[in-house]
Formats: C-alpha cells, sequence, structure tokens
C-alpha cells in the first residue's frame, strides 16, 4: 500500500471544530526590494572602479576623402600580400591602392595620366 503524502501546510491543518485557517500571499512573497538613487558622480565613480566603458557618444570621425568604392576580383593570394604591403607601409588599403596606381602610371602611363591623377589626389 501507497503511503500518504505530508501536507506541504502541515502547520496550517486544524482539528474538525477549528475554523479553517486562512493564509495571505502576501505572507509568503518576499517584498520587491526598493531601487537606490544613486547620483551621477557616484556612478561614474563605480564604472571606473570596474572598468566600465562609457556609452557616452565617441567624437565623430572626421570625413574622408575615400567615397567611392572599387570591387575587384583577384587570384588567390593576392588579397592577403596586398594587406602585408599595407601594413609594411604602415597605410590603410585605399592609400597602398593610390601608391600602386601612381607608380603604375609613372612606368607605363601618359603625362595626361599623371597629371590627371595628382589632380584628384590633390
Amino acid at each position: 500500500m501507497a503511503k500518504e503524502r505530508e501536507s506541504l501546510m502541515q502547520d496550517l491543518h486544524t482539528t474538525d471544530d477549528e475554523e479553517e485557517p486562512k493564509v495571505d500571499i502576501e505572507d509568503l512573497v518576499d517584498p520587491t526590494p526598493q531601487a537606490k538613487h544613486i547620483n551621477k558622480a557616484q556612478i561614474d565613480k563605480i564604472a571606473q572602479q570596474t572598468g566600465f566603458p562609457s556609452r557616452q557618444p565617441r567624437k565623430k570621425r572626421s570625413k574622408t576623402k575615400y567615397i567611392a568604392q572599387l570591387n575587384i576580383k583577384v587570384r588567390e593570394g593576392v588579397r592577403p600580400l596586398f594587406q602585408e604591403i599595407s601594413t609594411y607601409l604602415e597605410t590603410f588599403d585605399n592609400e597602398t591602392f593610390e601608391l600602386a596606381l601612381l607608380a603604375l602610371i609613372e612606368k607605363k602611363g601618359t603625362k595626361e595620366h599623371l597629371q590627371h591623377f595628382k589632380e584628384l589626389t590633390k
């Protein structure tokens, strides 16, 4: 035979002649903690201690003169080589491309190409 389960509200059980106990659900729930009001100086101090980054807007970047995009397909391995050259020259890819174009114009181009390139890159 199965045993009868003990009641979870064992201490609230009453005898037949006693009145049924009233349970207030509020007594069973922890009160919600009130939010603490912290001023901005305290927040900044805590953020600095914990290394939390600021959510203030960053300085706006200056506008770039590079606005046209050139997507080209290259052979396998050329892209990493190009980026390696950019790293070696300590320039961005767009500047490295312009240097390569200038070298090509100086070697194989015309005076008109060189003049046009210089006007574009002032």
